[in-house]
């Protein structure tokens, strides 16, 4: 066979090898709600005819900001992390196992995608969560690797310890949520949220019993950057935390780094950044914001606290460098799921594909995803591999040298990083909620958010080759502007790699191939349980 023709969907590679290099150092670094085109490392090949233009018109209303500024800004936020993805492998069609973070980070956690377990929205993972013994994690502690997790958990239960050791000071026995104190004891509401209880995990969903050395974060999907409340270190509240949160998650995980590194042992830490979920308030602090000035707050609070992360990153990878063992870590950069595009976060958004966080969309779905391990992996490029966030642990556990759990959805990727061009995944599915709350399609339904997200559809997807094939379910009258009577269930199949904005539905066109993936989705779903929250009924178009 001729060599060449092995490599028919890999642009630009050359020279990947897997070196001898022992157990590297392991760095998994996640963003919150950022999208592909926003990333520099991926905002070059952008144009802003490929951005969505129900978002540009949006934004046009506005006045404060140009997709030709946005674009500008979101081409030179990122310095430190492009060098890293121009000097590593970039994936090009990389997909989170949900579109939205909990189930995600779940499915990044475990190897599996979220509806096995039930999820199917964050109200899943939030009044169920990790199951203990499942983190991939704990592989690599087991091994001898000092291991951290620093920032975003959530992905377990609140603990509702902190209401009862609340209402126990105040000598009250009852037994309350949240809300119900809000209403009943307003003045001890408070008191609890200054406990942390909105940031608390339950002990056996805590990092420190599932595979971690060390825990400073929060178990919600968002936390303040200034003066959080959220916070807690190991099985303790921090306290109310004094400065800019992505300056002090990077301050502590040099402090864990730097003891590994004194101590010859090596480390994985994960370093999930609050940043750019919404609300982004209050605004970065100058010394990124005055490198983004513009007439638009929006436009240059959120690249300032992208490159926020960026230099802080570069202060992880100097202190590496300085030490000597920069060349022998692994580094893996993602985010959790799609952009949401709207309001505070802006264009590019996902561009060049439509939709957001929170729909099955490509918006939704697809990541931005590189590796770099200059011992290890010698490349330079981009591949079209079809991946996801999931592989990410999996990838780490082989670099290691250890042995991976069988029954995993997810896959190794050091196959691809060696130059391997056989596919790692044949398919990847979804199933959950399909909602337009998250993002700026939220302006076409008359509800508000929450009651949006109440009354939206479920929704499945499946990606194979080129295609995704998308189930939307039943659409409920007076959700949606363009649909006051409601719209019966649907298939639609598109070719995402010819119209990556998902605009022309082919499945006239290519009814067995839509039949084909269709029997796949039903086939992988017959192991798909119930929802822990989530509506049922809705679940039940879902499911054979």
């Amino acid at each position: 066979m001729n060599v060449p023709s092995l490599f028919p969907l890999l642009f630009t590679v050359f020279c990947l090898a897997v070196q001898g290099a022992g157990r590297p150092n392991l760095l998994l670094i996640m963003m919150d709600d950022l999208g592909c085109g926003q990333c520099q490392f991926n905002s070059g090949e952008l144009t802003v005819d490929q951005f969505d233009p129900y978002f540009k018109a949006l934004v046009a209303q506005r006045q404060d900001y140009s997709p030709e500024q946005a674009l500008e800004f979101s081409r030179r936020a990122m310095p430190t992390l492009s060098r890293l993805a121009d000097d590593g492998v970039v994936f090009k069609r990389a997909y989170a196992a949900s579109s939205l973070c909990a189930p995600s980070r779940l499915a990044v956690a475990t190897g599996r995608i979220p509806p096995d377990n039930g999820v199917y929205t964050n109200m899943d993972v939030e009044n169920g969560g990790l199951r203990p013994g499942t983190h991939l994690a704990a592989i690599l502690h087991d091994a001898g690797y000092a291991t951290a997790h620093i920032g975003k958990w959530h992905i377990g239960r609140r603990d509702e310890q902190v209401i009862r050791d609340v209402l126990a000071r105040h000598g009250i026995q009852e037994t309350l949520g949240f809300g119900a104190l809000r209403t009943q004891y307003p003045d001890l509401y408070n008191e609890a949220w200054e406990a942390g209880y909105y940031g608390s995990v339950v002990r056996e969903q805590n990092p420190l019993s599932n595979g971690f050395d060390y825990y400073y974060g929060y178990n919600n999907w968002a936390s303040q950057f200034y003066d959080s409340t959220l916070v807690w270190e190991g099985f303790d509240h921090a306290g109310r935390q004094s400065g800019y949160n992505t300056e002090i998650f990077t301050d502590k995980a040099l402090a864990f780094i730097g003891k590994q590194v004194e101590g010859g042992k090596p480390f994985y830490v994960q370093l999930h950044y609050h940043a750019v979920h919404d609300y982004l308030e209050p605004n970065a602090p100058d010394r990124y914001w005055n490198g983004f000035r513009s007439e638009s707050y929006e436009l240059s609070n959120f690249y300032a606290h992208i490159n926020a992360v960026d230099q802080n990153i570069g202060r992880i990878l100097d202190y590496l460098e300085a030490k000597g063992v920069l060349e022998d870590t692994m580094v893996a950069f993602t985010s959790d799921n799609g952009a949401m595009a709207g309001g505070p976060n802006v264009l590019p958004g996902n561009a060049p594909f439509s939709g957001h966080k929170g729909m099955l969309n490509q918006g939704g779905v697809r990541v931005p995803l590189f590796f770099h391990w200059p011992k290890g992996i010698k490349a330079h490029g981009r591949l079209d591999a079809m991946v996801s966030s999931m592989d990410i642990l999996p990838t780490f556990i082989e670099a290691a040298g250890l042995q991976q759990p069988e029954g995993l959805d997810a896959r190794s990727l050091m196959g691809l990083l060696a130059g391997d061009p056989t596919p790692v995944h044949d398919e990847l599915v979804w199933a959950g909620i399909h909602a337009r709350a998250w993002g700026f399609l939220h302006t076409t339904s008359p509800l508000t958010k929450n009651q949006e997200r109440e009354k939206a559809p479920g929704g499945w997807a499946v990606a194979k080759g080129d295609f995704v094939l998308r189930f939307t379910g039943t659409i409920a009258p007076g959700i949606y502007n363009e649909l006051p009577n409601g719209a019966p269930a649907r298939l639609q199949l598109f070719n995402v790699a010819q119209d990556p904005a998902e605009t022309t539905d082919l499945m006239d066109q290519n009814p067995e191939l839509a039949e084909g993936m269709r029997q796949d989705y039903l086939k992988r779903s017959r192991s798909f349980t119930p929802p822990v929250a989530w509506d049922e009924e809705r679940w039940r178009e879902l499911v054979p």
